[in-house]
Formats: C-alpha cells, structure tokens, sequence
C-alpha cells in the first residue's frame, strides 16, 4: 500500500492539515517517496496511525503517544492500566468541580449574585475545604471539626450560606474602614457564632492560645481578612471571657 498525503487522509477519514502536524512533532512521519517526489504513507503507517487514534480517544497527549510509540516495547496493556488510573483522576476531580459549582449556584439563589471578590472568597472557601479540615484537626477533636464544616451533605447548604455571609461581611468592613473591634463587627461575629452548632467555650477552649487560632485563619484566608478576622476574635474572647474573669 502506497498513498500520497491526500490519499491517506481520505482513507483515514482526517485531514491533511492534521497529518501535516503528526509529521512536524515527528508523531507519523512517512519514510518513502514516489516517483513524483511525493511522500507516501505505507502499510505501517496505517497502522500507527490508527494506534495514535486509540490512544487519543483514552485521553493521552500527542507529545506522551509519541514517547511512548518510540519505545521499542511498549504494552497497551500497561497503557491502559495507567490511562484509566489518570482518567479515573481527572473524572474525580470534575465531579469535585461539578458539586462546588452546584454549591454555588445554590448560594446564589439564596441570596442573588455574588461579586467577582465574593464568588472567589467563596469558590476557594469550598475548594480548599479539606486542606481546611487537616488544619483544624491539628487543633481540634474531630466532632468539634464536623460542628465548624459539616461534611453532611444536607448541613452543607447552610454551612455554606453562613460563610458567604462571614466572607462578605467581614470583606466588606474591610472596605469601609469597620475596625475589628467594633459594635458592628463583634454584634455580626455574635450572631454567625449563635448560628454554629458549637458553643464558645469549644471554639476558645482554655489550652487553646489565640495565636492558634491566628495560625488557622492566616493559612484559609487573605491575608488582609486574616489579620481582621484574628483581631475581631481577640476582641470577641476579651469581651466573651475576660470580662467576666475567666
């Protein structure tokens, strides 16, 4: 079998263009020539060709189908094995992209659009959710972590309006100027913490210094929200816990 470029992208139902490319990055590169002068695609290349085609469609890159078809041994079997491993990946993470965004979408028809800052604050909010947890668990019991961030399914819509409310609020008394210890801002702590299934004396236990709970806040927030959100809690423990000489 002898076809020049045009012949084989008919017999293989693609394009010059695409076989062009294939020959640049040196993926299928015809070896002869006719007597025309014009490069012609064998019979092994046919077969490569359709090999290329298999493993696009099992998701590998052009530049990886090419690494490994220059490998004298190369198992498509072993290629399987470690595509479905990626592929089982990369659906896991769409799925974790998917759920964050119906989340969202969830918020949003609760309380209307977000700002491009509040949809941010909150997307990574629920993105980083499990780094989030592994912090917390180095400082608290793992039913206190679960009161903080429900993994339920069923608490999380409220969990989740609940920090969008925390994060635009607290955005927004940095944008005015509010100072952490202020009646507005100690008043609104007040309230999201009365809405937490966790009392006080769990969140500042007495072992537990408030730099702690500083380091948490500086490793899930900005850093302008992280100094604000510490310097209101310093002040709701003065006011919670001092005050009455505790």
């Amino acid at each position: 079998m002898e076809l020049t470029v045009g012949q084989f992208a008919s017999a293989v139902d693609t394009t010059i263009r695409t076989l062009r490319y294939y020959e640049k990055i040196g993926l299928l590169v015809p070896g002869k020539k006719n007597d025309a002068n014009q490069k012609i695609y064998a019979r092994d290349d046919l077969k490569k060709f359709y090999n290329i085609q298999l493993l696009k469609t099992m998701g590998w890159p052009l530049i990886e189908i090419k690494q490994m078809l220059e490998e004298t041994a190369y198992s498509f079997g072993e290629m399987v094995e470690m595509q479905e491993a990626v592929l089982r990946d990369k659906r896991n993470r769409i799925n974790e992209s998917l759920e964050m965004i119906a989340r969202i979408k969830n918020v949003m028809n609760e309380t209307g659009n977000l700002n491009n800052k509040e949809l941010m604050l909150l997307m990574n909010a629920i993105r980083l959710e499990e780094d989030q947890r592994m912090i917390l668990q180095q400082y608290f019991p793992a039913t206190t972590v679960d009161k903080i961030m429900p993994k339920n399914k069923q608490q999380q819509p409220a969990f989740d309006l609940l920090n969008r409310r925390l994060l635009s609020f607290f955005q927004t008394s940095i944008d005015i100027g509010l100072r952490p210890e202020s009646q507005e801002v100690q008043h609104e702590l007040q309230e999201v913490l009365d809405l937490v299934p966790l009392s006080v004396n769990e969140l500042f236990q007495s072992e537990r210094s408030l730099d702690k709970q500083s380091e948490i806040l500086r490793a899930l927030l900005p850093d302008d929200m992280a100094e604000f959100f510490g310097e209101a809690i310093h002040a709701f423990y003065n006011n919670q816990f001092e005050g009455r000489g505790e």
